[in-house]
């Protein structure tokens, strides 16, 4: 094993709703959101890492845009997983037919050259609340859930059958917007974990506004159950927030490292360099930062913000690209 130093950001171009999946033997796989400013017609952004810390130049993970998709700009907030010797690719994806996004599934046997499923997961509602899917195992029954929301509807979470495709009953709202509550008033981005130690599901969330300035932050809640009850960690419970060197944290996944310490890898928009070059859209930058547990078991990110200056990394094993 070895031990990291390192320093945010951990990709200086735009990398935005990052997830990150270890493979053993192979190493970390980072998939972003592509949209029209990508850097690269990639139809999904893939980077991989040896180490967390140095990243590959981005490539694209979908072999083709989706038969439903051609003309598609926007493949947003992807999440990889490995179930039942298969990689999946939970995203969401503009129809041709212009009526919204949809949940969307693609397949590979290996973590990336995925291929699309041929339809839609979902029916778009006409909004943006079809947006930032996030797969989740439940290590206590073995039940299969995809959550997914935004557009000031509830996070809502819907069971999965073992195809990984068949939605089993209707969906469950897990989380309402609380209106005229800092980083509440919107919620999406969710992301599932379970600690067994003190038997809790953690809701991490993302909102308001990744768009506004001091106007997004990460956000975590608690229940014993998976699709209900949850309620907020105790104070400060919104454990990324914006400081002067990182505006709008947000969108981000958990990954363990190699001795099973947990990282919050997120993007956020460096406050010298807010923008993508000829536009005034956030340039959106890859980072990470530890997650500490107190006595109690409660999640929190030293200084509750991004950090900005060098940091002790995560282990890992060291991996190579074969």
């Amino acid at each position: 094993m070895e031990q990291t130093s390192y320093q945010n950001p951990l990709v200086s171009t735009d990398f935005p709703d990052p997830s990150v999946l270890f493979v053993h033997q192979k190493g970390y796989y980072a998939y972003a959101t592509h949209d029209q400013f990508s850097p690269t017609q990639a139809n999904i952004l893939l980077r991989r890492s040896p180490d967390l810390i140095h990243w590959s130049e981005p490539t694209g993970a979908l072999v083709a845009k989706p038969v439903w998709a051609r003309k598609c700009e926007r493949f947003w907030c992807p999440q990889v997983v490995y179930v039942n010797g298969q990689y999946r690719l939970y995203y969401a994806a503009e129809s041709d037919a212009k009526d919204g996004m949809h949940l969307a599934l693609a397949l590979s046997d290996t973590p990336d050259n995925f291929v699309d499923i041929g339809v839609p997961l979902s029916d778009s509602n006409g909004s943006y609340a079809m947006i930032d899917p996030c797969f989740f195992a439940d290590p206590k029954t073995g039940r299969h859930y995809l959550y997914y929301g935004s557009a000031h509807e509830p996070i809502r979470a819907i069971e999965l059958a073992a195809d990984g495709r068949t939605f089993i009953g209707s969906p469950t709202d897990v989380l309402w917007p609380r209106p005229g509550v800092p980083f509440e008033t919107l919620r999406e981005g969710a992301f599932v974990t379970y600690v067994s130690a003190w038997d809790r599901y953690f809701l991490w969330i993302s909102g308001d506004n990744t768009w506004a300035t001091n106007g997004y932050a990460v956000s975590v809640y608690w229940s014993t159950n998976p699709v209900r009850d949850f309620a907020p960690i105790p104070e400060p419970h919104s454990i990324l927030k914006p400081n002067e060197h990182w505006d709008s944290p947000g969108q981000a996944c958990v990954l363990p490292d190699a001795a099973g310490v947990d990282w919050l890898i997120y993007h956020a928009v460096d406050t010298t360099d807010r923008y993508i070059t000829g536009t005034n859209f956030f340039l959106r930058k890859m980072c990470m930062d530890r997650i500490v547990y107190s006595a109690e078991g409660w999640p929190s990110i030293a200084t509750n913000s991004p950090s900005f200056d060098r940091q002790p990394g995560p282990t890992t094993e060291h991996q190579s690209f074969s």
